[in-house]
């Protein structure tokens, strides 16, 4: 206890300038006077030396140097040949050019801890006994030369941040989330609500820091993401590491892989015993410029401004939350309910019939659980510190569920959104664990669930590519090498309508619930739909029955406080891993290609060759018909009726490929068609706005129509880009409210439109099965399902079920 008070209290009182820092006096020159704008590099011989170690970026060292090699003995005498820069010495010029360098700090060689705050001075670590220093250099040097056996690597944000205002357009980026604030007040203002929850900004949180006066126009805001990574999958190779995310910028640009900002990682194999000690350093930089302020040069605007850091949300995936939150985790005593002969506690909402002691507390009431406040958690807080003595600081981690003091304690109050309410909980792996329930103890129903298992194996090829990894038989790989990524796919998209008619409809039912509010997540009716689901589930599934506490896990409850995900940092440990060169040397690899991460901007990549720039995202891409042509009748007598009576259709070349702006790519039937289905991903169903509703299509193909712009000017044209679409039906309609618009089951019609491309919104999946519908027709038809985490569909059927607990929010809402 007494060490982690010292890391809070180094905190408060942090500076530049102290020994834990690290800081060359360059770099501190820089911090507090930025230069106005990059330097010109006069010297071709520099330049071909930067561009060489951007083109090899991800090579090894040797090939850099043999080309220089080569350079220097063909071009001999050429201007700049003999100023190509070694390896390292380019190395040094970018890290001295942008200002953007690592600091590096002992360690126990066992991962015990790290030699910084209490411990700086230790030879020895305190928790295993191990000496701080090389041995052999020890030995050979007779005692005098002290080289650390082991280190890590900070990579502090200040000058990452100085950076991304060097260029015009990124400063321009950063502006986004003042510009999109001052919209959200105008909006309140005029209408005296959000109509559209869908970025950190619109949250209260943020918000009240704003009102509050804390956060102004020019500071930046930052979330900071733990994770531990196993870079190799046959060996032993974890390490932990940390990255920011600036929020400052849009959702669609601040979680893309040149944005994201490493800023330390720790070697393994083995588990840090104390994390706080290497988590001081970056969070001792930040708290630092929080006390200094960070002297920023604006290039979109050539001015300089102090900027405050604020640190909105410290996140981790479940088990990792305990090292920046200081609690029990999620097996704790306060609130959970345990089995008479056991000793862990599950989060348990309705009170068993046959109570533990310590477990007989009341029914907690779903609707009426209160919000997660300061108050009690500063009371449980104190009451930890004052302990008096071991045996009591034990009972009061018990009682109150928290093992220590927060390290984040030590910022700036102002500048953090303060605890608990900035400590985030992790709803990426939910899926996973919410899978894990429902389909528990399927032995009983082996034959059922090896059918089931193929049917999600044989919807695989109807995914689109867009949908990254497509489920694998769920019933083969679940219990070896089932992905997050492929139990969210099954759980919250092919689930609903591959389970409908297989699980007794009551649990069909509670877990349409679940996957519904999963896929609002933002709205009200999401809140309504999972606390139900809630409730269901213990009572179907644990029938307050103490033997079957086992059921009710934490991610029953979890319930995410707000809307997080650690996607971004899977992303990065991925791209990271696979850019690691010498797998002898993994961890020094992956700091190094950390660091050249933070030194460079990753360059724009244009569209490919061939291809048409539509505007507003929209691009068409080959291939596409060599030769003009009429198209065939059927389809002509369609798309003569969209140009029009008197217009004349003619001769047409086929599009195969649009790009959309969110990113995904439509391909038609006219191409993908001659392929084996066991080839290729069905990226050709769409949804559209047809006339202001929504639809979803089969693309056939993408065309230019040229028609005439003024009919009486027979010089004057213009061209349409339009697609050929084969309509789907409107989902069954009996079928989509008994699921909660969870499975929308359509047939395919044989009916055709034309329709301008930038009225498709996205690529959908159309997975064929045959289902007994509820009026008691069997027929085959084709489920829709969406790709996760964009716009899901609402086809207006109400939520009428849940008027009663919708009736229970308003009671809450309104205490009158």
């Amino acid at each position: 206890m007494q060490e982690t008070m010292e890391f809070v209290h180094l905190l408060r009182n942090a500076s530049l300038e102290d020994p834990i820092a690290k800081l060359g006096e360059d770099v501190l020159a820089r911090l507090r006077n930025p230069h106005q704008e990059p330097g010109d590099i006069e010297s071709p011989g520099v330049h071909q030396s930067i561009s060489m170690y951007l083109a090899l970026e991800h090579s090894l060292q040797h090939a850099y140097d043999r080309i220089r090699r080569a350079i220097t003995r063909n071009f001999a005498g050429a201007e700049g040949a003999d100023e190509v820069l070694s390896f390292k010495a380019v190395e040094k010029f970018i890290a001295k050019y942008t200002g953007v360098e690592s600091v590096e700090h002992d360690m126990c060689p066992e991962l015990c801890l790290a030699f910084t705050g209490p411990y700086a001075d230790e030879d020895n670590c305190p928790l295993c006994g191990t000496s701080r220093w090389d041995q052999a250099k020890m030995q050979v040097s007779s005692g005098r030369q002290k080289v650390a056996a082991q280190t890590f690597v900070t990579i502090p944000i200040g000058p990452q941040l100085q950076a991304v205002y060097w260029n015009p357009e990124s400063a321009r980026d950063m502006h986004y989330l003042h510009d999109c604030t001052q919209q959200i007040f105008a909006e309140l203002e005029r209408t005296g609500q959000i109509p559209i929850v869908d970025d950190i900004a619109m949250g209260y949180d943020y918000l009240d820091m704003v009102l509050d006066g804390h956060i102004k126009q020019n500071n930046i805001v930052l979330m900071v993401l733990l994770d531990g990574a196993q870079l190799y999958e046959s060996k032993q190779s974890d390490c932990w590491m940390y990255i920011w995310v600036i929020i400052n910028l849009a959702p669609d640009k601040r979680y893309r892989k040149v944005h994201v900002r490493p800023g330390r990682f720790i070697p393994g194999p083995n588990k840090p015993k104390n994390l706080d000690s290497f988590l001081i350093v970056g969070m001792h930089h930040l708290a630092a410029l929080q006390n200094e302020g960070l002297l920023i040069w604006d290039a979109s605007h050539n001015a300089h401004f102090i900027s405050d850091l604020h640190l909105l949300y410290t996140t981790a995936d479940g088990p990792g939350l305990v090292y920046w939150d200081g609690m029990v985790g999620h097996s704790g005593k306060n609130g959970g309910r345990r089995k008479t002969c056991g000793s862990h506690y599950y989060p348990t909402l309705l009170k068993p019939q046959q109570c533990a002691p310590g477990s007989g507390h009341p029914d907690i009431q779903v609707f009426k659980i209160p919000p997660g406040g300061s108050d009690e958690y500063t009371e449980n807080l104190c009451l930890l510190v004052a302990s008096p003595n071991q045996r009591q600081l034990d009972k009061n981690k018990t009682d109150t569920g928290i093992t220590k003091p927060p390290l984040i304690l030590g910022l700036k109050p102002s500048h953090c959104l303060g605890v608990p309410h900035c400590m985030t909980s992790d709803i990426m792996h939910i899926a996973g664990n919410l899978s894990d329930l429902n389909i528990n103890d399927m032995d009983s129903y082996r034959d059922a669930w090896e059918a089931h298992g193929r049917l999600v194996e044989a919807a695989g090829p109807y995914l689109p590519g867009s949908f990254d990894r497509k489920p694998r038989n769920i019933a083969e790989k679940l219990n070896t090498s089932y992905k997050t990524w492929e139990f969210q796919l099954y759980t919250f998209g092919l689930g609903p309508a591959l389970l409908y008619g297989v699980l007794p409809q009551p649990y069909w039912l509670n877990y349409c619930k679940l996957v519904r509010g999963f896929q609002l997540l933002y709205l009200r009716h999401a809140h309504i739909l999972l606390c139900n689901w809630e409730k269901e589930f213990e009572t179907l599934y644990y029938q307050r029955n103490e033997d079957r506490l086992q059921f009710i896990r934490p991610c029953v409850h979890q319930g995410p406080p707000i809307c997080y995900a650690q996607w971004t940092m899977e992303c990065t440990i991925g791209n990271l891993g696979q850019e690691i060169q010498q797998l002898s040397n993994p961890y020094a690899n992956l700091s190094q290609e950390g660091l050249r991460h933070c030194q460079l901007d990753e360059p724009p990549k244009g569209l490919p060759t061939g291809s048409v720039d539509l505007g507003d995202g929209y691009a068409l891409l080959r291939k596409r018909d060599r030769y003009f042509h009429l198209p065939d009748p059927e389809h002509a007598e369609v798309i003569a009726r969209f140009l029009g009576e008197g217009r004349v259709l003619h001769h047409i070349k086929k599009w195969a490929h649009l790009l959309l702006p969110n990113g995904q790519i439509v391909r038609s039937a006219w191409r993908e068609t001659i392929k084996p289905l066991e080839k290729i991903h069905i990226l050709w169903n769409v949804k559209i706005d047809l006339d202001g509703q929504v639809h979803f299509g089969e693309i056939l193909y993408f065309t230019w129509l040229s028609v005439e712009a003024d009919p009486d000017d027979k010089e004057d044209w213009q061209f349409i880009n339009v697609a050929l679409i084969q309509l789907y039906s409107a989902p069954d309609d009996s079928l989509l409210k008994l699921s909660l618009q969870t499975v929308a089951s359509c047939t395919h019609l044989d009916e055709f439109c034309v329709l301008d491309v930038k009225k498709i919104l996205s690529v959908v999946t159309m997975v064929p099965h045959t289902p007994t519908l509820p009026s008691g027709v069997t027929e085959p038809c084709f489920f829709m399902m969406e790709r996760l985490g964009l716009d899901i569909f609402n086809l207006g059927v109400p939520y009428s079920g849940y008027l009663d607990a919708e009736d229970d929010l308003d009671d809450l809402d309104d205490p009158e």
